[in-house]
């Protein structure tokens, strides 16, 4: 725990002297990136390296280009080819899209905390007619559910949603900390996108220059 709060810590020292602070006017640059280094600076795959016959005016270009699984783009003199469904995600219409477990996401809440709520595909068991135990043979399917998940801004890492993690994230404010603690558990949990979106508000993110 401590270590992370150091962590973090350090990240917001660094940031202030060699960053630049989003707020809701900041322009990000539209386009894909590989890695979440490439989205804390800034610097997409854009429209005009993209080798594609699709119509690049759409503005849903980059989620197409996704959609194709794979795809080329030249920078610097130099062809590159990209597995689409590993790209850490990509920015589109002041959206942006994250990668999880090959399905991109649009998170709707974005800050030092970032939160989102998607319906995901997962494994379901069926038992056989007889029950578990009795030697039938079930069958295995997928259904959707919806999940909440979390990304801490400074380490880009998208995971779902555990309540320790997002008190660990918030007890970096001490003040709104004590005042999410002081809330009865149930109560918490119903108030988490609240107190992410408020610590957001006292807490802005930088991008690397």
């Amino acid at each position: 725990m401590y270590s992370l709060i150091l962590i973090c810590l350090s990240v917001f020292c660094i940031a202030q002297k060699d960053s630049l602070m989003y707020n809701e006017n900041t322009i990000l640059t539209e386009g894909i990136y590989p890695s979440y280094s490439d989205f804390r600076a800034n610097h997409p795959i854009i429209k005009e390296e993209i080798e594609s016959n699709l119509n690049k005016e759409q503005l849903d270009f980059f989620g197409k280009v996704i959609d194709e699984h794979k795809f080329t783009y030249t920078r610097n003199g130099i062809k590159n080819k990209v597995d689409a469904k590993k790209v850490w995600g990509f920015y589109q219409n002041k959206t942006l899209y994250v990668n999880y477990k090959e399905v991109f996401y649009r998170v709707p809440v974005f800050g030092s905390i970032c939160y989102l709520v998607a319906l995901v595909e997962v494994p379901t068991y069926f038992p056989g007619p007889y029950g578990p135990g009795y030697g039938a043979v079930g069958s295995r399917a997928k259904t959707k559910e919806i999940r909440e998940f979390i990304i801490n801004f400074y380490d880009g890492i998208v995971e779902e949603l555990n309540f320790e993690k997002v008190e660990l994230l918030l007890s970096r404010d001490e003040a709104l900390y004590k005042e999410f603690k002081a809330l009865k558990r149930g109560k918490r949990k119903s108030q988490i996108s609240r107190f992410i979106k408020m610590y957001n508000e006292k807490h802005p993110v930088y991008f690397l220059k």
